[in-house]
């Protein structure tokens, strides 16, 4: 009886210990500290890979690319992305999901379109990727890959564990958190990256685990590499409250910045799309470009980070800080246009800076006396050109800060990056990554019910129940036809190859057949209706209630496809209705289930 009277009262006491390490939050505060420690070595590792691809092609793995490309000859600076380039290729074209390198827009179609479910070796190969393309000569960022890589070990982990899906979302905000952190050594900025760019709102139950996974990161980044900001730069100071309506002029100079920017993007993909340029061979192509403007400025090579460094320092005159501008711009097109790995965040940095700087020289200029070190303008203009690229003004401030150590300029910095990102949006409304998920017909502003409507298509509710009418049937056959028929919806067709020529409405068959005078003189084919939409069965619903809305019909057929116009089905205005409203309970169940615990 003793012993199992201390039984019971061991059970009492380890009960609660028990429950509590089964609760969810205890387990996602777990999974958030092996995320952070996943995406910190991921990010340190990531780093030293560039670091041996660069020697291998360049002979040095330091990031003063400028330094050591001075000492080589024009045909190693050539041949190094044409090389990297071939070798991405290869990758993409016979090994990576989907073709194509991976970034921060994939992480947010994850969470939108996914539910947060990113696949194991799509993350690896993005790294592997990008890793080429940097270690290469290829111009733009590693911030995107490790944000990349850092979610898809989140998702896994919460995949591999069985975790609901609703603390998904939870899990790639930790796992975007660590990596930025990691990245930049940055935690407070890594944090709030994932919440305004991935999760989309400052305002989360899930806040701990988030804060834990980028001290997590961050400490591990600072084990291996150092603590210590990226940027090391002299002491700035705003000279005179006169400098403010220059740094607002500075803040609208970087949106149009920006707006080139996130143009040339699209532009260049587009262009490069005209030459059809075999898959294996596009990054090559583009390396061809990008190993003939290095050779003049190598300055593009790669992240840039030594180049915004030297831009940060006052280091460049003006011409050389417009060219830059120019040059990187193009350079950063066409690597993402020929499929290179990489991200944003880096060449922002780098053309802001660039903005910036060459400002402070043009101000100085025509204001000796009141204007600071053009060094000055060049933080500011970072913050502003990546604050308005990124579409995430707190984080990059945030980001800013912490990368150069100096707290001093928050006033001027806050007010060039909320006059640019206010005049971005206003004109078109998007970051560079809702721009990117837009082309593959994702709108991060529209509501969840017509973004769940995007991936459904018109033959998954189309009804396959109708009546076929002959062209050249009379009125006394079409007249037994509707008699013996409950069906409402009569499609005329070719007789023999059923190929569809348009619709009759219920109400033309009562006038004509029904009514005081019958025209017994009429075929089906007079009483079609002279404008006649069509589907496809691949359509989208979200499309197909568009066309429908606009037609101001009750039915529309679908046909096989453009060249083959044999009738398929029809689709009901209802019941894209219905679908609407059951996409519309599906989102509000989601949002629910979005509280994070």
């Amino acid at each position: 009886m003793a012993v199992a009277e201390h039984n019971r009262t061991g059970e009492k006491i380890l009960s609660p210990i028990i429950s509590a390490t089964n609760s969810m939050p205890v387990k996602l505060v777990a999974c958030a500290i092996a995320i952070g420690l996943l995406a910190g070595y991921g990010a340190v590792g990531f780093r030293l890979a560039i670091s041996e691809i660069q020697e291998l092609f360049y002979g040095y793995g330091s990031e003063e690319v400028i330094f050591g490309a001075e000492g080589l000859p024009w045909w190693q600076i050539m041949l190094a992305p044409i090389v990297g380039g071939l070798i991405v290729g290869v990758f993409l074209k016979y090994l990576m999901p989907g073709h194509r390198p991976r970034g921060v827009a994939d992480v947010m179609e994850a969470v939108i379109v996914r539910r947060g479910k990113m696949k194991f070796f799509a993350g690896v190969g993005a790294m592997f990727v990008s890793a080429v393309s940097l270690g290469s000569g290829a111009s733009s960022g590693r911030e995107g890959p490790v944000v990349h890589f850092s979610a898809m070990i989140a998702s896994q982990l919460g995949q591999r564990l069985r975790l609901p899906s609703k603390y998904y979302m939870t899990l790639i905000a930790c796992g975007v958190s660590s990596g930025v952190a990691a990245s930049f050594n940055a935690p407070i900025a890594g944090m709030f990256f994932a919440l305004e760019v991935v999760v989309g709102s400052l305002a989360t139950q899930a806040f701990a685990p988030i804060v834990i996974s980028a001290v997590v990161g961050t400490v591990i980044s600072r084990i291996y590499i150092g603590d210590f900001p990226a940027f090391i730069i002299p002491h700035y100071s705003i000279v005179s409250l006169w400098e403010f309506p220059a740094i607002a002029l500075l803040g609208a100079v970087c949106a149009l910045v920006s707006l080139i920017f996130i143009w040339s993007i699209t532009f260049s993909t587009k262009t490069i799309d005209r030459f059809k340029i075999p898959d294996v061979l596009r990054p090559a192509a583009g390396g061809v470009v990008l190993g003939a403007m290095a050779i003049l400025f190598p300055q593009i090579i790669g992240v840039g980070y030594e180049a915004t460094d030297m831009a940060l320092k006052g280091n460049y005159g003006l011409l050389l800080l417009l060219a830059l501008i120019v040059v990187k711009t193009i350079a950063v097109g066409v690597t993402i246009g020929a499929k290179f790995g990489g991200g944003f965040f880096s060449p922002s940095l780098f053309i802001g800076a660039m903005t910036g700087g060459a400002f402070g020289l043009i101000a100085a200029q025509a204001f000796p006396e009141m204007a600071a070190s053009h060094g000055l303008y060049a933080i500011i203009g970072m913050s502003a050109v990546a604050a308005s690229v990124l579409g995430a003004p707190i984080s990059t401030i945030l980001i800013v800060f912490e990368l150069t150590g100096d707290y001093k300029i928050s006033i001027a910095v806050m007010i060039a990056v909320s006059v640019a990102t206010l005049i971005t949006k206003h004109i078109i409304g998007r970051s560079i990554f809702q721009t990117q998920l837009l082309l593959r017909n994702v709108d991060v502003n529209e509501s969840r019910a017509l973004r769940q409507l995007s991936f459904r298509q018109v033959r998954g509710i189309m009804d396959r129940q109708f009546i076929e009418v002959p062209k050249d049937t009379s009125m006394k056959d079409l007249r037994r036809i509707v008699s013996n028929t409950n069906h409402d919806k009569f499609v005329v067709v070719e007789p023999e190859t059923h190929e569809f020529i348009g619709r009759i409405d219920y109400s033309d068959l009562k006038t004509h057949l029904f009514g005081d005078e019958p025209e017994e003189n009429l075929t089906a084919n007079d009483l079609v209706h002279d404008d006649n939409p069509v589907l496809f069965p691949d359509t989208s619903l979200k499309a197909a209630i568009q066309i429908i809305e606009k037609a101001g019909v009750e039915h529309i057929p679908v046909i096989n496809r453009a060249d083959d116009t044999r009738l398929i089905g029809i689709l009901h205005h209802k019941d894209l209705l219905h679908a609407y409203n059951a996409a519309l309970l599906s989102a509000q169940d989601e949002s629910r289930d979005k509280v994070f615990r």
